[in-house]
């Protein structure tokens, strides 16, 4: 277990197969918001950081013993995918071997379309979903404070380059934060950065951190910056709220396993670890306090969330 898990709800996919091709928290950003806490493996070199044959095996195992429809594979997970250089051949067995029975996602913060080679390798999948979360050089290394020494309009172009001459569907992400790129004046920039991609995207979500953030003074924005985002912004909707739907934990042992496992990649609330180990029919109070060894309880935004202990 590990490196495929799910599926699990999405707000935006349905049920989504998640791909994990990192180890936890590698990435070359270290975004203020993010729901896994700090970046610990800070780097922007493109390797094998997992076997490419270990992940096709799990994932091959994962597809023919899902209880549950998978809606979309997706590359998403403890970091950046497209910094795992075997992501292509992982993209062409699964064309190979499923054909078109499964649509292929890529979650992305989008910082190495750049590289011709990242964007070749992307090109056979049907769903893009990049962020862009800043409107400037400026709030950009703010934002996602970035390892790289690349500005950040060769990203953005770069992400231009590849919607021309891609053929599936892009579907932007913004995360809006309270103060920090919530005014008017931001929200129109980004908006512009957005209008530039020909074509348009498809869609744009306007998302807040409904989860954890690892910045304590990240806030959710209020609903006017919200609602002047959407009336701006082409495309544009909300998922500014918590996902709903069930958990596929047919390949756990145990509860303990499950939430585990689970909360690494996607964060859950207390309620739902309580009916996963309802599914289980095991002791709840047995379960949570094994559970403290590694997990602690958050309140934030009037619900409770499970947290890995670092």
């Amino acid at each position: 277990m590990g490196n495929v898990f799910g599926p699990v709800p999405s707000r935006r996919l349905g049920n989504s197969l998640g791909i994990n091709l990192t180890p936890l928290k590698t990435c070359n950003y270290s975004c203020i918001y993010c729901q896994l806490g700090k970046t610990t493996n800070f780097t922007n070199e493109r390797k094998e950081y997992i076997p490419t044959k270990s992940i096709i095996e799990e994932l091959n195992y994962a597809i023919k013993t899902s209880n549950i429809p998978i809606d979309y594979i997706t590359f998403v997970g403890d970091g950046e995918p497209t910094l795992h250089s075997g992501i292509g051949d992982i993209i062409k067995w699964i064309r190979d071997t499923y054909q078109n029975k499964y649509k292929i996602a890529v979650v992305t913060n989008g910082s190495l379309f750049y590289l011709e080679e990242v964007r070749e390798e992307l090109m056979d999948v049907d769903l893009i979903l990049p962020s862009i979360d800043a409107p400037d050089e400026k709030k950009y290394k703010l934002i996602n404070r970035p390892i790289m020494n690349v500005e950040y309009n060769e990203i953005i172009n770069g992400l231009k380059i590849f919607a021309k001459n891609f053929k599936g569907k892009i579907w932007v992400e913004i995360m809006l934060i309270k103060d920090v790129n919530d005014s008017k004046e931001d929200i129109e920039k980004i908006a512009e950065i957005i209008k530039s991609i020909n074509p348009i995207p498809e869609k744009v979500f306007i998302n807040v951190p409904v989860r954890p953030p690892v910045e304590k003074w990240v806030k959710i924005p209020d609903q006017e910056s919200l609602a002047y985002a959407l009336k701006i912004i082409p495309n544009s909707s909300s998922i500014a709220f918590r996902e709903e739907g069930e958990f596929d934990i047919s390949r756990y042992k145990n509860s303990i396993e499950a939430i585990l496992d689970i909360t690494e990649k996607h964060p859950l609330r207390l309620e739902q670890a309580m009916k996963i180990i309802s599914e289980f029919n095991e002791d709840k109070e047995k379960v949570l306090d094994k559970l403290k060894e590694k997990l602690n309880i958050v309140s934030y935004d009037n619900e409770k969330y499970l947290e890995i202990i670092k």
